[in-house]
């Protein structure tokens, strides 16, 4: 159980941090046969794009802000500029708020008015962009340390050198040195590193791409948001003392006269609007695993009552055995005497008087033996009821765990709410997922391929356009080249003072076919020019559009895993809850058992009250007997006949009750022994299992998600850098620049 909230928690954590960082970022190659070499200005272009959209774009927000820090190749900062978007509404002027030094609007001719940090802008209808500059700390940092052949080493140092190189990008979250709360940020670095210089590139928190002739490496990091879940949260090591959450990178690489181009860092703390509700229901989790504990806890004093009835029972059927033999022992003798003695009576000789001696003697050790079997047998009454009473502590046990398993497995299925709506259980929320997923990718890709087919379709439309101006002209238009020399040339003419009509005449067409000619000429160079447009846009995206199709086929590939696992884990819980009604059952059956032995246990117990005084009056028989010897014969004879007899049927009676008690000893260790075993394994469950499920399944689990997901959302509550006016909704993200390292040529 454990085991699923730390895999709960570690997924929260992890995705929202890597997958956020990572996505669009694939380790396939994204170059082609066909691709040209990019000048160092687009690449960094490129790389601040698809930075600035793995922190995404502000949406429907008021303020939408990009701080710019400028910084040596250490992470010593320079400068720091700051561009603002104000999102215009209604007529009304615009207040705002901002720190910003040297303000200057970038978008239009917008005025406004300055009182310290509150500003009034000119409304003129449209989005307002300005930047200012700024001299106040970023509440990130970012220190870069360099090593060559293990052996730290200064940036101008290292231009020009070669060998094996390591860089290491540590983060620095700053927020929590202020007053106000920790605010968790997430930054992703990214850098193109030349081919010529750099091989065998390897980053530990990061991906490698190709790309044409470089290698673009992005690292990530997440920094101060272990601490702060450690320091926040009580038993923060028992859920997340080993998820990773890196710092920052370390990348690795041989080089050969080390230069490199700047980097770029994008940071935001929008790490994610989540609310794990609906993935963890505590709603009475306290109740149930008070009753699973107090169900064990009953299970393992039962076990151990049982337990200890069972070794009652073991003494008392061992005592029993023993008595059983000397009983067996005992009346053979007096069987084996009272023969002798009815041979012998003619002679009524001492041989006589021996044997009845021998019986007298063996009537006495047989009463004895009684006594034991006596005891025994009260001890063995005793031990059964004992154990009739600690299985049905057992049963009353199973009975619980089993409730806990059903109520587990209906968290898998669909229900019914008051008002006779169907609840989604996870099972079906899962497969639902899937299929959402399935669709979404299916409707992605149908939008590329017809994004794709665009120009195609634009081409088609020209190409229809000179087929119908061929059939209008007789064949005199049959390409795009021919209708723009004809119209440009009946122009040009125009233009120089000739009449249209002598043009026209001249070329062999009229006035309704010029203007047919002219209408398609300018529609053609529309469609043309949306025809590049388009064409440019596809081929700048290309990197993007693969980036989106591939991260849609892993969510696809993601969610559909995620169903079929909360299936197999719904497929156990339900194996589980089967099998605890078969351990129901099984419990049941052994206390019907136990009654039964407790009910025969304790007619033995009369039965050997009852053969103790059948001995008592037996022995007073043979006493009475030896000292009436002298009787006549008769009566002696009769006398000894009877007791012949009877002692025969005791002597077999006691040889059965003899084979029987063995038997019934043999089973009764037998039974110690499984209780020893079942005492043992329920203490082990409850030390080793249910204490600790139920130790880390009450308030610290849930306490311990609901903190990591207010740190997570507390982001989303940090608005701007430079100010926001109150009431307004903004966003902020960080663009950090290092200088490049260029070697002297």
């Amino acid at each position: 159980m454990k085991k699923y909230i730390r895999k709960g928690i570690s997924l929260m954590l992890v995705l929202s941090m890597s997958a956020w960082c990572m996505a669009g970022c694939g380790t396939t190659k994204e170059t082609s046969n066909k691709a040209q070499k990019s000048s160092a200005t687009k690449e960094t272009t490129n790389m601040e794009a698809l930075l600035t959209s793995k922190v995404g774009s502000a949406k429907d927000v008021d303020k939408d802000e990009t701080v710019y820090v400028e910084m040596d190749p250490s992470g010593k900062v320079t400068k720091t500029t700051v561009s603002d978007v104000l999102k215009v509404k209604g007529k009304e002027n615009i207040s705002d708020v901002s720190d910003l030094k040297d303000i200057v609007n970038l978008s239009g001719d917008e005025g406004f008015a300055q009182d310290s940090d509150k500003l009034v802008w000119e409304n003129k209808g449209k989005t307002i962009k300005y930047q200012g500059t700024t001299t106040k700390e970023a509440p990130i940092g970012i220190d870069v340390k360099y090593y060559l052949d293990d052996k730290e080493i200064s940036p101008d140092d290292l231009k020009g050198k070669s060998g094996k190189v390591k860089i290491v990008y540590s983060y620095n979250n700053k927020s929590k040195d202020s007053e106000r709360e920790f605010i968790p940020f997430i930054a992703l670095t990214g850098m193109i590193l030349d081919k010529d210089v750099f091989s065998n590139i390897t980053i530990d928190n990061g991906k490698v791409i190709d790309y044409d002739d470089s290698k673009i490496v992005v690292g990530y990091g997440a920094p101060g948001l272990k601490d702060h879940l450690l320091d926040t949260i009580d038993k923060a090591k028992d859920y997340i003392s080993d998820i990773e959450i890196p710092e920052g990178f370390t990348l690795t690489a041989d080089v050969k006269n080390f230069e490199m181009d700047m980097t770029l860092t994008a940071a935001t703390s929008g790490i994610g609007d989540m609310d794990l509700d609906d993935t963890f229901d505590f709603s009475d989790i306290d109740s149930k695993m008070d009753e699973l504990q107090s169900g064990t806890d009953k299970l393992v004093n039962g076990t151990s009552d049982l337990n200890d009835g069972a070794v009652k029972l073991k003494d008392g059927s061992v005592k029993i055995v023993n008595g059983t033999k000397d009983l067996e022992k005992y009346t053979l003798q007096l069987f084996t005497g009272s023969k002798t003695l009815y041979d012998s009576y003619k002679l009524f000789d001492k041989s006589l008087m021996s044997g009845v001696n021998s019986a007298n003697d063996g009537a006495v050790k047989l009463y004895n033996g009684t006594k034991d079997v006596k005891s025994a047998s009260s001890q063995l009454d005793s031990g059964a009821k004992q154990m009739d009473s600690s299985a049905k502590q057992l049963n009353s046990g199973a009975k619980q765990i089993a409730s806990g398993v059903s109520s587990a497995k209906a968290a898998f299925e669909d229900s019914k709410d008051k008002d006779g709506k169907t609840k989604r259980g996870l099972k079906s929320g899962a497969e639902a997922l899937a299929v959402g997923t399935k669709n979404a990718n299916a409707g992605v890709k149908k939008v590329v391929s017809q994004l794709q087919s665009t120009p195609d379709s634009i081409q088609s439309q020209i190409d229809n356009i000179i087929d119908t101006l061929n059939t209008a002209t007789g064949g005199l238009i049959s390409s795009e080249k021919a209708l723009n020399t004809t119209v440009e040339g009946i122009n040009s003419a125009v233009a120089a003072g000739t009449e249209l009509n002598t043009v026209l005449v001249a070329k062999g067409l009229n006035t309704a076919v010029y203007y047919k000619l002219v209408e398609a000429y300018y529609s053609v160079r529309t469609l043309e020019s949306v025809k590049s447009k388009f064409e440019t846009q596809i081929k700048n995206s290309v990197s993007d559009i693969k980036a989106l199709t591939e991260g849609m086929d892993t969510l696809e590939e993601g969610s559909t895993t995620l169903a079929n696992g909360i299936g197999t884990l719904y497929t156990g819980i339900s194996t589980l809850n089967s099998k605890m009604g078969e351990l129901t059952a099984g419990t049941t059956k052994l206390t019907a058992g136990t009654k039964t032995l407790a009910d025969g246990t304790g007619k033995l117990k009369t039965g050997a009250d009852t053969l103790n005084n059948g001995m008592k009056s037996l022995t007073d028989g043979t006493k009475q007997m030896k000292s009436k010897l002298g009787d006549a014969s008769p009566k002696l004879l009769d006398g000894i006949k009877t007791v012949k007899d009877g002692s025969g049927q005791i002597s077999n009676g006691a040889s059965t009750l003899a084979s029987g008690s063995k038997t019934l000893g043999d089973g009764i260790i037998t039974l110690a022994d499984g209780t020893k075993t079942l005492k043992d394994g329920a203490i082990k469950l409850n030390k080793d299992g249910i204490s600790k499920i139920t130790d880390i399944f009450g308030k610290d689990a849930k306490d311990a998600i609901n903190k990591i997901e207010d740190t997570l959302n507390a982001g989303k509550d940090y608005k701007s850098f430079s100010g926001i006016n109150e009431g307004m909704d903004g966003s902020v993200k960080f663009i950090f620049k290092t200088a490049e390292i260029k070697a002297d040529k």
